[in-house]
């Protein structure tokens, strides 16, 4: 038996436009939002947790030299800010990152601590612990170079990172509460290229709605490129949104949503996957035992990355454990991760 869990997560049928299309340009029909959920019972204190954060933040920088290395930065040097796509290191597709700060809530600069930097590189380490032969995510990348303020001589050190853009939304956290408003901001700033997929940070506020993806739930395997996928970075506390990798190798938190919502880009979990949640394939894009709704820590799949609950950090989470489902999976004709638009062999 499996459950059906309409209350818990709703998921939206989404009109089709150019953000949900296919990976040839075409338009791709049967587009939906899949979600990734707090555990049931969190509290909706996101509010709270973004006006603790702009106190703490005025606090900071009332005492803080522009030159000085900001509270919780992770490197040596700040990465540099840019507000544009930078131009490309590498060909062909890109996974590119975004950090999107609605206007009435804090830029807790992820971006130049290094905090983003540590989350996409933690996440390709897992990938490629979780798939054999090796697999990682294409990243998108810059190179600016560094003198170490330390030493009297001018060397300055080439250091390749993450290209993140970043902006202040002129819309408040309520605006930015859902992919299609967020993906439309991306694409009124030019953030909608070929061979692009955009993995978003948004300070706002979506509730107990840790991320969404653009998925579809037409089963055939074939080139279906989601493109936009969102985590909120301060919904729900039970989300953990902002419990970011402590390391480039050590995923946590913030990077089990991000890995589930780049995942349903893909187009994963299938429709008729043999673990996807519900009869009918609802909720969306997940695996699930139904009949443990109301305990899933005792449910076989909760430790599965596309469990629909958070729960556990990416580091104690599995890619399709028993390869039934979504990656290697017997099933020639449905969606499998091995034919990943934006991965690349290790």
């Amino acid at each position: 038996m499996r459950r059906v869990p309409l209350l818990i997560l709703p998921v939206v049928l989404v009109a089709m436009a150019g953000s949900a299309a296919g990976a040839d340009g075409a338009s791709a029909p049967r587009i939906a939002i899949a979600q990734t959920l707090a555990p049931p019972g969190s509290p909706d204190d996101g509010d709270l947790a973004a006006a603790q954060s702009l106190l703490r933040i005025e606090r900071q920088q009332e005492n803080l030299d522009p030159t000085d290395p900001l509270p919780g930065q992770r490197y040596p040097w700040r990465i540099p800010r840019s507000a544009v796509d930078r131009p490309d290191e590498r060909t062909g597709r890109l996974l590119h990152f975004v950090y999107v700060v609605a206007s009435n809530m804090p830029d807790d600069q992820f971006d130049e601590k290094g905090i983003l930097e540590d989350a996409a590189r933690s996440m390709n380490v897992w990938t490629r612990q979780q798939t054999s032969p090796s697999k990682q995510w294409r990243l998108d990348t810059f190179t600016f170079h560094w003198d170490d303020p330390d030493t009297e001589e001018i060397e300055e050190t080439p250091i390749e990172a993450v290209d993140v853009t970043m902006f202040r939304s002129s819309r408040p956290s309520g605006d930015l509460a859902d992919l299609s408003n967020v993906d439309d901001e991306l694409i009124s700033r030019g953030l909608n290229q070929p061979n692009k997929r955009y993995l978003i940070y948004v300070a706002s506020n979506a509730g107990g709605v840790c991320g969404e993806a653009f998925w579809t739930y037409d089963p055939r395997q074939d080139n279906f490129d989601g493109k936009y996928s969102s985590v909120y970075l301060y919904s729900s506390s039970g989300c953990r949104a902002r419990q970011f990798a402590p390391s480039p190798t050590q995923p946590y938190f913030s990077e089990s949503i991000a890995m589930q919502e780049m995942l349903h880009n893909d187009g994963l979990v299938p429709p008729g996957a043999p673990n996807g949640c519900g009869p009918l394939g609802i909720p969306f894009g997940h695996v699930c035992n139904p009949a443990l709704i109301a305990t899933p820590a005792l449910d076989p799949n909760y430790s599965d990355v596309l469990y629909p609950f958070v729960g556990l950090p990416l580091n104690q989470k599995k890619l399709d454990e028993d390869n039934l489902d979504y990656y290697k999976t017997p099933y020639p004709l449905i969606r499998d991760l091995e034919n990943g638009l934006y991965l690349e062999d290790a």
